[in-house]
């Protein structure tokens, strides 16, 4: 796991750096906007977290599932985990300007990315339980087509390829690549947990069920759209270049990059690692030779 978590930072923090270098380009100073952030972003994180403990007790009284309750731990790392996301994707927003808020500095824009992080990606995974336990819902999503599954080490040298190029490539031509590089950070993470022979988000499209993909993309534009919905209404700047499309793309994107993100944390919590299920055990029937006899 730690393999992949550093390759995945790794691919994100210096290929697009690279890719300027290589191309010749500059470095191009965000514009500036002007009003208010810090308060308006404490606003809109303080109401993703209420929403979040909202949906997970009515999920805990409805079915009995609750990760407030029952997997605190899990979902205390996933809090630490989407500090980490969110400030590599702000990060890769220095290269493609998607958006542009009042943070005096690359490092406040960080910083604003790692507060909204922590109560983001949470959010998203209780947001989805919710939503897998509405009568009738993940019935609905698992009766679709089934997808043709291509091998492991196939697809995942082809979305290894469409990462590298859209955080190459995306960052010379920003505006008409744009949406393959920010689909780039989902793409890289799945293909390396295809590398290892780790299970995905997308696994499930070749018995045709399309639940958690549906149910991750929806949560993610739920969860981002009341954040981004709450920051505004509470005074909050900020400038987004592209239109309501294509925003509630991104965040359909934001909350299965969250999904498969969990997916990783939650290695730990699976019980024996790969090392010791793979060590041999003694037949548990003994076997009678000739020569014991």
């Amino acid at each position: 796991m730690r393999n992949r978590i550093a390759a995945f930072i790794a691919g994100l923090v210096l290929l697009p750096p690279l890719a300027i270098s290589l191309a010749g380009q500059g470095w191009d100073d965000p514009a500036p906007v002007a009003g208010a952030v810090w308060l308006p972003a404490l606003s809109g994180m303080l109401t993703v977290i209420v929403f979040g403990i909202l949906l997970d007790t009515l999920a805990f009284h409805r079915a009995g599932h609750s990760l407030l309750r029952s997997q605190r731990g899990y979902l205390l790392w996933n809090g630490v985990a989407g500090t980490a996301t969110c400030m590599l994707l702000a990060y890769l927003n220095l290269f493609a300007g998607a958006w542009f808020t009042p943070a005096d500095s690359d490092a406040a824009a960080l910083l604003l990315a790692a507060l909204c992080g922590t109560a983001l990606l949470p959010a998203v995974l209780i947001t989805r339980l919710w939503l897998a336990g509405l009568p009738g819902l993940v019935r609905l999503s698992t009766r679709r087509f089934a997808l043709t599954a291509l091998p492991a080490a196939a697809a995942s040298a082809l979305l290894l390829l469409a990462a590298l190029t859209g955080l190459t490539a995306g960052t010379i031509w920003a505006d008409h690549l744009s949406w393959l590089f920010w689909a780039s950070p989902l793409l890289l993470l799945v293909s390396l947990q295809l590398l290892w022979h780790e299970s995905t988000i997308f696994s499930g499209l070749a018995q045709g069920d399309w639940s958690r993909v549906l149910l991750g993309a929806a949560s993610g534009i739920a969860v981002g759209g009341i954040a981004l919905a709450v920051y505004r209404v509470s005074g909050g700047a900020i400038y987004l270049v592209a239109g309501t499309g294509k925003l509630i793309a991104g965040l359909a994107l934001f909350g299965l990059l969250c999904l498969q993100v969990s997916d990783v944390v939650a290695e730990n919590w699976r019980g024996k690692k790969r090392a010791e299920i793979s060590k041999k055990k003694p037949f548990p029937i003994p076997i009678v030779t000739r020569k014991d006899q």
